[in-house]
């Protein structure tokens, strides 16, 4: 008995031991746990596993910049050498790490806590206190921590575009700052990381994420470090509202087969299905017939006309409004899918683009009636109707993202506003000038209105909604119907959401991940065409951590750069190593300046039978490679590795793997079988 009394009471002595000292181990689920400290003083966190040695050093708890009383932008960390006070309270799962800088009169606390192998860090914006002149415009949270040094084993992972690795060594010096959801030639989704010899550390911004950004550090310093940590916009102008969204980032600590970028995707995607409503591909499909169908098919989209871009008159009017280019009329289209369907290329979904009056970009909000120069809506109808009779999808694109002032739906009342009042603007295209909408307006003014109208014409499958996904979430400063960035994405999800339940499914431009919830396709992840990654100096490796994440959960096309490639091209081939689906595009070169096209390297025209006979003949092996692999679309992405040089091999969730040889010759795999040259082998589950 007194022995057993000795043990409670050193068990509980350490307890407490541990509690003043800030550790606190949090048990998981599969036995694993963290050990973590934050120093009552500094405010500085370290923390490990318990079964891994790789501790995890943070600097400070955070950098800020802010505006004093004469407007003038300054920047300081959180420490004891620039005035800051740190008090340590215990709460229930961590502990509360309250900063205040008495001379600036700013209070900002961190919540730290911990499950399993997560460790969270939160600051909540209702306790931020702002009791001086001065005022917060951005906050760097755990700047570099847990940073490497040059010449240590591992990477960063940078969720840019499809993805990218950063090696510890051999970069310059510098700090690189990447949004996230701004475009997606930034980050599309809200996730980060580091690999440091066995262990890993997985970032994900679960709130907040809609002002945010990465700084990447490399070979910073005298210690020269290499780092990739999260920073928010708190203002973007001294008198504006404080970011109302809480600040919450979970670091995920990683050993064993999941400490890469391979396990940071996993991660995220087990987030996704258990915390943001995304559902994979599978469910959905099981009781979407529209998605199913889609989901094994050839995407082929067809632009039937366009006013000429770019044009003189940036503000039309009925009267100076020039006449729309007819690339393919609704008749046309009838011979397009005629063609496919005598030779054999009998399931494809097919995307109508500018059907609506004015053409492509021509009127927007209005779309409505049926533009008479390509049939009207009697031909329009009649064309539907044909395609679904030979067992085709036909789809409609629209937008809901610019206004021009040409159409009859024309007001400044729905427009997006800046900080001064006045209209934002957005590209010059064929309606003119045009100019963004507020999306909560344009969701309750014009899709709630026009979605069941499209539908109504006979259009059934994955409505595409132009924008959506490739532009980030942007304020709107308007008194009547103000928006946070916030708030921007969720009311782009509400229409996408609304051309589900309304035409059977959606598709948009991008893969910023803000819209997954409601998203079935994606025509781009990366931007090649105008910003490679392979061109940033701290980017060692491209991966598809993207495709890791929604393989399995979104249809998608890789990039802009592949539209319209061809088997045995290295863009095509890329398609096939990234899990991508092949894109079909007639008239996707539309600007008159030919060389400003972006739309791949070829286009496909229909100029008479013959050349039709012989494009549609050129995609016979692209359909045939789209049968051979489109269950794939159905499982997730297992794995990804390179096995030679110009070698990769990819691996689903079902055992199946895909190796993709990018050389002039035949590979020779080590099991015996040759991939041909520029080529791939799908291969089944290894025994």
């Amino acid at each position: 008995m007194k022995n057993t009394l000795n043990r409670m009471i050193t068990l509980v002595t350490a307890a407490a031991t541990l509690a003043m000292a800030g550790i606190l181990p949090a048990q998981g689920a599969d036995g694993s746990a963290l050990k973590w400290t934050v120093n009552a003083e500094t405010g500085r966190l370290t923390v490990s596993r318990t079964e891994d040695k790789t501790e995890w050093r943070g600097e400070w708890p955070a950098v800020l910049t802010y505006w004093d009383a004469a407007g003038k932008e300054h920047t300081q960390a959180i420490t004891p050498k620039e005035g800051w006070k740190m008090e340590r309270k215990q709460t229930e799962h961590g502990c509360q790490l309250v900063c205040r800088q008495e001379a600036l009169g700013f209070s900002v606390p961190l919540d730290l806590s911990a499950a399993g192998d997560v460790l969270t860090v939160c600051v909540r914006s209702a306790d931020v206190t702002e009791s001086g002149a001065a005022r917060l415009k951005t906050l760097r949270l755990l700047r570099r921590f847990g940073a490497a040094s040059e010449g240590d084993e591992g990477y960063l992972i940078i969720a840019q575009q499809s993805g990218a690795l950063c090696n510890f060594r051999d970069k310059k010096p510098a700090e690189n700052w990447i949004n996230v959801y701004q475009s997606i030639c930034q980050c599309p989704m809200p996730i980060f990381g580091m690999v440091r010899g066995k262990s890993a550390v997985a970032g994900i911004i679960t709130s907040g994420q809609f002002d945010a950004r990465f700084c990447v550090s490399v070979n910073w310093g005298p210690q020269k470090q290499y780092a990739i940590d999260p920073g928010f916009t708190l203002r973007s102008f001294r008198d504006e509202k404080r970011l109302p969204d809480d600040i919450k980032v979970e670091y995920h600590f990683l050993t064993g087969s999941e400490a890469n970028w391979m396990g940071l995707g996993k991660r995220y995607r087990q987030y996704n299905f258990a915390r943001r409503a995304v559902r994979p591909l599978r469910e959905r499909a099981a009781t979407a017939p529209g998605l199913a169908y889609s989901a094994g098919v050839l995407e082929v989209r067809i632009r039937l006309g366009v006013k000429p871009v770019p044009h003189e008159i940036k503000e039309q009017t009925p009267e100076n409004e020039p006449p729309m280019r007819v690339f393919c009329n609704f008749a046309h289209v009838r011979d397009i899918i005629d063609e496919f369907h005598r030779q054999g290329l009998a399931r494809a979904e097919f995307c109508l683009v500018g059907w609506n009056r004015g053409g492509h970009d021509g009127r927007y909000p209005q779309v409505f009636p049926v533009e008479p120069a390509l049939g009207g809506e009697k031909e329009l109808r009649a064309t539907i109707k044909h395609g679904q009779s030979l067992g085709y999808q036909m789809v409609a694109h629209d937008c809901y993202y610019g206004a021009y002032r040409i159409a009859e739906d024309w007001s400044e009342e729905y427009l997006r506003k800046d900080h001064d009042g006045s209209p934002q603007k957005g590209g010059v295209w064929g309606g003119g000038q045009s100019y963004n909408m507020c999306l909560t307006r344009a969701c309750e003014l014009f899709a709630k209105r026009d979605l069941p109208k499209i539908r109504a014409l006979g259009f059934q499958g994955l409505h595409y909604s132009d924008v959506l996904s490739i532009i980030g979430p942007r304020t709107c400063y308007d008194p009547k119907h103000p928006q946070t960035r916030q708030q921007d994405a969720e009311a782009a999800t509400r229409i996408l959401a609304l051309a589900q339940k309304t035409i059977g499914g959606s598709q948009s431009e991008g893969s910023l991940d803000f819209t997954a919830s409601a998203l079935d396709r994606v025509l781009y992840v990366d931007c090649d065409k105008w910003l490679p990654l392979t061109k940033r100096p701290y980017v060692d490796t491209c991966v598809p951590l993207y495709e890791m994440v929604y393989h399995g959960v979104l249809l998608y096309n890789l990039s802009t750069e592949v539209v319209n490639s061809q088997p045995g091209e290295a863009s095509y081939l890329r398609t096939i190593e990234y899990g991508a689906m092949p894109l079909a595009y007639f008239y996707g070169h539309f600007l008159l300046d030919t060389s400003k096209n972006w739309l791949g390297k070829r286009d496909y025209r229909y100029d008479d039978a013959a050349g039709l006979k012989q494009t549609v003949t050129s995609l016979r092996r692209v359909y045939d490679d789209v049968e051979k692999l489109k269950h794939l679309q159905m499982e997730f992405l297992d794995g990804h590795r390179q096995i030679a040089d110009e070698v990769f091999e990819t691996t689903y969730s079902n055992g199946q793997r895909v190796v993709v040889n990018y050389r002039q010759q035949p590979y020779v795999l080590s099991s015996g079988e040759t991939v041909p040259a520029c080529g791939w082998l799908l291969l089944e589950k290894k025994q």
